[in-house]
């Protein structure tokens, strides 16, 4: 849960029975996690307090006499205690608690809504990443681990996609925090299980850079409102200068501000001329109808997909697959003539999907149309690794397509 800066510890019975008082009472959760790191923290309530132990309302199952660190939180301020389980659900007293960080509450899990996803690539040797894939989204963070659905669970070369705890990562990165670059390190598998919303998995994080700490543990700290100090009354003189003791003070004129010349505004540029359409000859009429074609792309947003824009142009055969999973399926199904790569599928480069299909034995002689947002240094390297025969822009027309495609099909 990040650096605690502990300030001071207290050793007074009274004082921390009296605390675990307050907590059943105002059923305050407390978090509770192994000290050595090989597991998650976990949530629960204390249901009721003895002369040498207290009770929790919901816990799993853990060895009787395993240290664990106890933390709760009470008027903004964050406590944490060493306790021991003495069985299930039933915890030692603690004879010291240190006093930790100001904190509001405890962050609550991610929603769906707020779009965190969570990328886990087992081995990575740049550019080139092997094993199995993992995509999903961030469900709950700390600075030790995090919980991720598993939305979907790929292999690149043949092993099993199946998790046990205990499993390595090379690489495990947290997209789309707010405000907040990539978080980047690795990890191992500290639990699979599944929950009302499917599988999840359960992430121990390590090799974390001091920097990505820094950043998560700004996003554990609450922030104030955004309605905070609108109410504020604004701040204005109490008196006029007229009422001000001393001699009276000239009245300046005020300064007329200079007369500005609105100039009309220049007419916008005619819209650029869309390419012709080359002519369609019957042969190549029933081309379009017998040729196969596989777009991978992860589709468009909010428009017309790459393979609907094919449709319209009565390509008749024209399959689209928007993971790899889609991909394999489809091209293990049929023959195809021509492939159209977009360069990012979902959570994966479309390099990979298409080397680890090749390793397969599928798509080795259809030619391949490399799709980018732009045209850089970094896609023209892609391209040339792939064996691309054109390289299209999302951004250009559809007619600039059409050529390549009659030529090569």
């Amino acid at each position: 849960m990040g650096n605690l800066g502990l300030k001071s510890e207290l050793h007074d019975g009274t004082t921390i029975r009296a605390y675990l008082d307050e907590l059943v009472l105002r059923k305050i959760p407390v978090q509770l996690w192994a000290p050595q790191a090989d597991g998650l923290p976990f949530e629960t309530t204390i249901s009721r307090v003895g002369r040498d132990d207290f009770v929790t309302a919901k816990t799993p199952p853990l060895p009787v006499g395993q240290q664990l660190n106890v933390a709760f939180m009470l008027e903004t301020r964050r406590f944490t205690a060493p306790t021991r389980v003495v069985a299930t659900g039933v915890f030692r007293i603690p004879t010291s608690v240190a006093q930790g960080e100001r904190r509001r509450q405890f962050r609550a899990p991610f929603a769906r809504s707020e779009g965190v996803e969570v990328f886990a690539c087992e081995r990575f040797a740049p550019p080139f990443a092997g094993g199995r894939n993992l995509w999903g989204r961030l469900v709950d963070l700390s600075v030790q681990g995090l919980r991720m659905t598993l939305e979907e669970v790929a292999s690149l070369d043949g092993a099993p996609a199946t998790l046990q705890r205990g499993d390595r990562f090379d690489v495990v990165c947290i997209r789309g925090l707010p405000f907040t670059p990539v978080i980047q390190c690795a990890g191992v598998v500290a639990h699979v299980q599944t929950g009302p919303e499917g599988p999840m998995a359960g992430f121990l994080l390590t090799f974390m850079g001091g920097t990505d700490q820094k950043n998560i543990e700004r996003i554990l700290t609450p922030r104030y409102p955004a309605t905070f100090g609108q109410a504020f009354p604004r701040m204005h003189r109490k008196t006029d200068l007229a009422d001000q003791p001393g001699p009276p003070q000239p009245t300046l004129e005020p300064v007329k501000a200079p007369e500005v010349v609105v100039r009309p505004a220049a007419p916008a540029p005619p819209p650029p001329e869309r390419p012709p359409r080359p002519e369609v000859t019957p042969v190549l009429r029933l081309r379009k109808a017998m040729r196969r074609i596989l777009v991978i792309s992860a589709g468009g947003e909010g428009g017309k997909s790459l393979a609907d824009c094919l449709r319209d142009e009565e390509f008749k055969q024209v399959s689209e697959g928007r993971s790899y999973l889609e991909a394999q399926r489809l091209a293990q199904s049929a023959h195809h003539d021509l492939v159209l790569l977009d360069v990012r599928v979902g959570g994966h480069y479309g390099q990979m999907i298409l080397e680890a299909l090749r390793r397969r034995d599928l798509l080795q002689e259809a030619p391949v149309i490399l799709v980018a947002d732009r045209r850089d240094a970094s896609v023209e390297a892609v391209a040339h690794a792939i064996g691309a025969v054109h390289i299209h822009e999302k951004r250009a027309p559809i007619e600039a397509l059409l050529p390549v495609l009659y030529r090569l099909i």
